[in-house]
């Protein structure tokens, strides 16, 4: 079986299994491997769970994203608790951290996958 690649593309793929010591096939097969073990969020220490995290003025909130619920649960930082949505858990954060702004933030895209640095809304149903 073989694939079309652009010549350019072609290059990059060579460089690659040049520089790790593989063949062609071997480096194309790497570079899969990688995106599903980084596009794939693990779950959390609690079953079923994945954390998150978001930065907002300089400080890092800490929690989990329950898939079943959609809910968000922050463990560290400011407005610790259980929120129902992500949405509902990023306007607590931003009214503990700051109360003069508005706290109406869209949780989705405040809300980090720790381990994939991606937002929330990649992995929204």
């Amino acid at each position: 079986m073989s694939i079309e690649l652009a010549e350019t593309t072609h290059n990059q793929v060579a460089l690659l299994a040049l520089a790790w010591g593989v063949s062609e096939s071997e480096a194309v097969q790497r570079l899969v491997e990688h995106f599903q073990r980084t596009s794939t969020p693990k779950k959390s220490s609690k079953e079923g769970m994945i954390d998150v995290h978001a930065l907002y003025e300089g400080v890092r909130v800490e929690g989990f994203y329950d898939p079943a619920a959609e809910s968000v649960t922050v463990t560290r930082g400011p407005a610790q608790g259980r929120y129902k949505s992500p949405s509902g858990a990023a306007a607590a954060v931003l009214r503990a951290q700051n109360p003069k702004v508005s706290a109406s933030r869209n949780g989705w895209s405040f809300w980090i996958i720790t381990d994939t640095a991606s937002p929330l809304q990649t992995i929204r149903n």
